[in-house]
């Protein structure tokens, strides 16, 4: 009796355990379809869930102050759907426009290239020029933002300290002198400012500018 009953509890096991398999493969087929159904509504159609965008990359160190050059700039994949994402980064599509340019900032070899790494100042209306100062803050490096502070005599012949200068990009910083990125028309008088008494330099925030400014002098 018990070697008829046997393979009667091993026919039934056996189509419990085939049914669990049925209703597994079918939930995981309804969840293959749910998610299909998401990535079309979410994405749009033909979308890829796993979109794939180019990027560019710092091939090697890329200095503030310095010019850009197509060796510098190498390809990355970003898996992303986010726009506002990929609109912070320079897309690999678009690194014809920064080549040539001067980098705002500093990115370190294999970082992602930031699209805002080259300053809205680099245009043609500006020139580099170097001058010797009096004085700048401790740690000035390229990429900060200066007010020039100049020496002039005011109505009372009276030697006074006035602001001439804001928001004035430097490019590079020596030892007493200094590279800045100036419009071109004002090139000669900061040049003859410092050769007439001196340049000394205030770090500010770019975008910083303050008006009506009084001039510093002997009371």
């Amino acid at each position: 009796m018990n070697a008829a009953v046997e393979p009667r509890r091993l026919r039934v096991i056996a189509g419990t355990v085939e049914r669990r398999w049925r209703v597994a493969a079918l939930i995981g087929f309804a969840l293959m379809v749910l998610l299909g159904t998401y990535a079309l509504l979410a994405l749009g159609p033909g979308a890829d869930v796993n979109q794939m965008s180019t990027v560019t990359r710092a091939a090697m160190p890329i200095h503030a102050g310095t010019v850009i050059t197509a060796d510098e700039l190498t390809t990355a994949k970003l898996r992303t759907t986010d726009a506002s994402l990929l609109a912070t980064l320079l897309l690999y599509s678009n690194r014809n426009q920064v080549i040539g340019q001067i980098a705002d900032q500093d990115v370190a070899a294999g970082d992602l290239i930031p699209a805002d790494i080259v300053s809205s100042q680099t245009t043609a209306s500006f020139w580099r020029l170097h001058v010797a100062v009096r004085g700048m803050p401790t740690g000035l490096a390229a990429g900060d933002h200066v007010a020039l502070l100049v020496g002039e005599t005011a109505t009372n012949g009276q030697q006074v300290e006035v602001v001439f200068m804001q928001d004035v990009r430097v490019v590079a910083v020596g030892d007493g002198a200094v590279d800045l990125w100036i419009p071109a028309k004002l090139v000669p008088q900061v040049q003859w400012f410092a050769d007439h008494g001196g340049i000394v330099l205030a770090a500010m925030q770019p975008g910083s500018s303050q008006d009506q400014i009084p001039p510093g002098g002997g009371r």
